[in-house]
């Protein structure tokens, strides 16, 4: 299992996102940003690409 903070993205949230593949904890931070930070699916896919911060938070998974 692949976890990563929230926070990590560089929003001030503790919450821990976790999925099996990096596709998948794109898609479970995506969600999250969206249904708890107000954001929406246009501040964070570009052609349906997960972008922005999420992206560059993928070097920060850990593996649980």
């Amino acid at each position: 299992m692949l976890t990563l903070l929230c926070r990590e993205t560089g929003l001030d949230c503790d919450y821990v996102i976790q999925g099996e593949t990096e596709e998948e904890i794109l898609k479970n931070a995506a969600e999250h940003a969206i249904k708890v930070h107000g954001m929406q699916s246009e501040d964070i896919y570009l052609d349906r690409i997960p972008a922005n911060s999420l992206c560059h938070s993928i070097p920060k998974l850990e593996d649980k």
